[in-house]
């Protein structure tokens, strides 16, 4: 895609042509001729369109600048050879050892970023440049181009799609984040001033190890089929759904984050409903969260989705549940299976957590380490690749910012 810069020489080139016709026009003192209009016509035309073309790179370009400075992640001068990287030949390079070219190259970068931030690697490594950067070219996906693995991995997440703060390719292995100040008057002199412990509100995100499994045949790998967009969509789906299923667990996980679910305050055992709804929202509110830049919303799972849609069909009954716009009590609903549930509560029983998702603060950090395993598949030669992954997640003020519904 075209700069914005770009973009506006362009259109300064064609405002040049239009002005140029106009003066001979002019010069001559007559009207434009039939093909000066139809040509000026087409001009008009072309300068419409990049007008459009402009507006829309300079808001993907503030976007990135933002993202950057957010996340901490600096991208800038990223070669464009980096944006042709496959995963599938990282795979098979790992698969048959034969480590060269563009892989080579990015594993080589991945190691020595690890030696400034402590990751270490196993197999193949593949750095945050590569993760952060669309794939486009015919080596990667047949001329198409594939969302980034980090943009996969967001989208994948309904917490970040209920509000919560996702950032990518940290590159430091421990990730401060500062969420609120507390504020005091101060007396001009005597007394004691009210609330003079103020603090900042902060919870430091460091990497947790999650594995995921990927298997492969070995015709996939060793034959020129582009499997990009499908290794990249699949192993996005599986690290949010784990990622989230630590996050929103009734237990916490061993050596994974820490759960918010489990964290929030208790706010109903009775089933999903309009009264256990407002019940959720007062025990939020009377915390003391501040609407002004919150982000709130429901989560919850396919039992509390029934009943709260249940009910917004019963005739002449105002419903809680607006079907049309997805919206609980006016505020935005999410589903996820993972909210509440382990596998050992009963699924049929509600499962939900309100609060503020701005509060929620998700990482990615580094690069993927992809070690293969000939052992476990030995019997039918089918490899199978480990992919190690460095994520994190959890909440500032988390008690006070949500409450959760448990069915008893």
């Amino acid at each position: 895609m075209k700069t914005s810069i770009i973009l506006k020489e362009e259109r300064s080139d064609i405002i040049s042509q239009l002005e140029a016709i106009k003066d001979v026009a002019t010069t001559e003192s007559r009207d434009l001729s039939s093909d000066e209009n139809n040509e000026v016509d087409g001009l008009i035309t072309e300068v419409d369109s990049l007008d459009a073309k402009i507006v829309r790179a300079e808001k993907l370009e503030t976007i990135k600048r933002n993202s950057a400075v957010v996340s901490g992640v600096v991208s800038t001068n990223v070669p464009k050879e980096v944006e042709d990287y496959s995963f599938q030949s990282a795979m098979r390079a790992a698969y048959t050892g034969n480590v060269e070219g563009l892989v080579k190259e990015m594993d080589q970068e991945a190691r020595s970023n690890a030696r400034n931030t402590g990751q270490t690697f196993k197999g193949l490594a593949i750095p945050s440049t590569v993760l952060t950067r669309a794939a486009v070219g015919t080596a990667a996906v047949n001329a198409t181009q594939t969302m980034s693995f980090t943009d996969q991995l967001e989208a994948n997440l309904v917490m970040a799609s209920a509000g919560a703060n996702f950032y990518s390719g940290i590159e430091n292995m421990k990730f401060p984040v500062i969420s609120g100040v507390n504020s005091y008057f101060q007396p001009e002199s005597g007394g004691t001033a009210g609330n003079a412990n103020g603090t900042a509100s902060s919870i430091t995100l460091s990497p947790k190890k999650l594995i995921s499994v990927v298997n492969v045949s070995n015709e996939a790998l060793t034959q020129n089929v582009s499997l990009e967009a499908a290794l990249r969509r699949n192993m996005a789906q599986s690290i949010a759904a784990h990622l989230e299923k630590a996050l929103l667990g009734e237990t916490d996980i061993t050596a994974g984050p820490t759960s918010i679910f489990l964290d929030a305050a208790a706010g109903s055992v009775a089933a999903f409903s309009a009264t256990t709804a407002l019940a959720l929202e007062a025990a939020v509110l009377n915390a003391g969260v501040q609407l002004e830049g919150a982000r709130m919303a429901y989560l919850m799972n396919s039992a509390a989705y029934q009943a709260i849609k249940v009910g917004a069909m019963v005739p002449d009954v105002s419903p809680v549940y607006d079907m049309r716009e997805k919206l609980v009590n006016s505020y935005f609903s999410f589903f996820s299976k993972n909210v509440g549930l382990h596998g050992a509560t009963d699924a049929t029983k509600a499962s939900v957590l309100f609060g503020d998702f701005s509060k929620v603060h998700i990482a990615q950090f580094g690069g993927l380490d992809v070690l293969y395993d000939p052992y476990t598949n030995g019997a039918t030669g089918e490899p199978r690749m480990i992919v190690t992954s460095l994520v994190d997640g959890n909440a500032v003020q988390n008690g006070a910012a949500f409450a959760n519904l448990i069915e008893a």
